[in-house]
């Protein structure tokens, strides 16, 4: 919703792919051999109020994991987005948010940070302050459960 970046980013990606369409035989074989799914603002209706919320409700925690179900899919966002996973075989999916600089990891990832859940050690968490590496996600959990 509030996170602007990513519907620009999404918008002007598609732009110049079909830009460079007859003129890039690069952008014309992925254009033509592959199904590209784009979703510039999975909650619309945050991104037009400017907030991160749809109608009280936040679409980043409105998934099946660590809730009842009757307490999830309560959303425009997170039902649309939902029923596009459910409809295709994606073989590769990007999300855009702004307002962190972060390179993250899937949930459940336990090659990049060894030791989850719990606390992330051993030589590649050397690399990170240890403030970091005693952080551990707060969906981390559920995810590792599933």
């Amino acid at each position: 919703g509030n996170e602007r970046i990513g519907p620009t980013t999404l918008v002007e990606l598609a732009t110049f792919l079909l830009g460079r369409y007859h003129t890039d035989p690069w952008a014309k074989r992925l254009l033509d051999t592959r199904t590209i799914i784009i979703v510039p603002a999975a909650n619309a209706i945050g991104y037009h109020l400017n907030r991160r919320d749809e109608l009280g409700l936040d679409p980043n925690r409105d998934f099946a994991y660590d809730t009842s179900r009757q307490s999830c899919m309560r959303t425009i966002a997170a039902r649309s987005l939902n029923e596009i996973w459910r409809s295709h075989l994606l073989a590769f999916a990007i999300t855009f948010h702004g307002g962190d600089n972060l390179l993250a990891f899937p949930w459940g990832d336990t090659i990049h940070c060894p030791g989850f859940p719990g606390t992330c050690h051993g030589p590649k968490a050397a690399a990170l302050s240890s403030e970091k590496a005693k952080w551990i996600s707060p969906d981390h959990s559920a995810m590792a459960q599933l």
